[in-house]
């Protein structure tokens, strides 16, 4: 059965599901001490920018990630304006899929819109929410498989199992789940709180609208966290998480039952999110690192999709970050071009890390004699023997500031 327009029940009416634009939600818990906000503020604000349709230059603080780091900030970049809705003629069931057992739910795109969405108590559904969010609860779902577009904020997952997801979105964040298999793409470290038997992969789906959407969201698709999970009860003899093979995350859905939303052309596209390893074993311990500097979105994208159609090349791990002034001059400090230090400051650099047999010399002559070679004056290839160093500060030792 493919319903595209649920209706809610009487009973979840009662039980306090929240609509757009409302309160608190209900089923929000009381929070411990020292655990992060559940997000319910970053919810409020992710609407109110989508109301005002503008979005702050430099983001907002989406929770902290550890307890001991400091909160993760992500680069939120201003997207493109959307047409102005009426918000008077609003109707909450359209932003709540509550109770179902066995069926497929297909929101297209415009009918979530940058609301807020619930879903709650269902079994063995299909359910495919192509649409932008500004923030989304699935609570109590068991053997379910759900997709969750891009998220200007945040997705809360509680109380589920035996579920599979793929999501796109800023904050990720698991309570009380057991068995669950999540691809993402997530611009800060997604946190699991007293769930177990968790598995991660890097987000592969796609569909005609989903580039857009990511625009809309604020999303950088080669700003991808998805492996760098934070596991407030962490288990060293048995860990809650592991990481899901690559290769599965195109079961995790079953984009057939979704026939009217989803056509086979959408399924074949070439990826808008690019894969990466994460900390997967590497092919070859060889590898590149090449910085973007402010403004080279296009040679970032050229870059990656060459990444991911060149088969000896394989792409470990991507990064965009605003870095403070002593990381980016040493960062930068062997092109020993001064002015590179206040053309980065207080803007975004990218970072991209390929592996692979002889890929130093093979990207070196990619921007050279490719039309890569158009950037230069925004592209730096890290020299060789100093790419192990940087890389690993840069992906790994430089946290995200506020």
């Amino acid at each position: 059965v493919i319903r595209r327009t649920p209706t809610a029940s009487r009973s979840t009416r009662r039980s306090g599901s929240r609509a757009p634009n409302s309160g608190r939600n209900p089923r929000s818990r009381p929070r411990s001490s020292g655990r992060p906000p559940v997000c319910a503020r970053a919810c409020a604000l992710a609407r109110a920018r989508s109301r005002a349709r503008v979005r702050a230059p430099g983001g907002a603080e989406m929770g902290k990630c550890s307890s001991k780091e400091k909160p993760a900030q992500t680069v939120k970049h201003k997207a493109p304006a959307k047409p102005p809705k009426d918000r008077k003629n609003l109707n909450p069931a359209d932003f709540v899929i509550s109770k179902r057992t066995g069926e497929v739910i297909v929101k297209a795109e415009g009918s979530i819109d940058g609301e807020q969405f619930n879903i709650e108590e269902c079994k063995d559904c299909d359910i495919f929410l192509l649409d932008n969010l500004a923030c989304a609860f699935v609570d109590e779902c068991e053997n379910c498989r759900i997709y969750i577009g891009p998220t200007e904020s945040s997705v809360m997952l509680r109380n589920c199992r035996s579920c599979d997801f793929v999501i796109a979105c800023q904050q990720y964040r698991t309570r009380d789940c057991t068995d669950c298999k999540c691809a993402l793409l997530c611009m800060t470290e997604p946190i699991i709180e007293t769930s177990s038997n968790m598995q991660f992969a890097c987000f592969d789906f796609g569909y005609f609208s989903l580039r857009q959407q990511i625009d809309w969201a604020g999303l950088r698709p080669w700003n991808n966290k998805w492996w760098m999970v934070y596991d407030f009860n962490k288990n060293q003899d048995r860990p809650n998480w592991s990481l899901l093979p690559q290769e599965q995350v195109r079961g995790l859905l079953r984009p057939e039952a979704a026939a009217d939303g989803l056509s086979p052309e959408e399924l074949e596209m070439d990826r808008v999110v690019p894969v990466t390893l994460g900390s997967r074993p590497r092919p070859s311990q060889e590898s590149c690192f090449v910085v973007f500097l402010p403004d080279s979105e296009a040679y970032i994208e050229a870059f990656v999709t060459k990444a991911d159609r060149s088969p000896d090349w394989t792409l470990a791990r991507a990064r965009a970050t605003l870095l403070a002034e002593d990381r980016i001059k040493s960062l930068l400090l062997w092109t020993k071009e001064p002015k590179l230090i206040a053309q980065c400051k207080g803007r975004e650099v990218t970072g991209v890390e390929v592996c692979g047999p002889g890929v130093w010399e093979q990207v070196q002559e990619a921007l050279i004699s490719t039309g890569l070679a158009a950037g230069s004056k925004v592209i730096r290839l890290i020299p060789k023997e100093e790419t192990p160093t940087m890389a690993k500060a840069f992906f790994e030792a430089w946290k995200d500031e506020i």
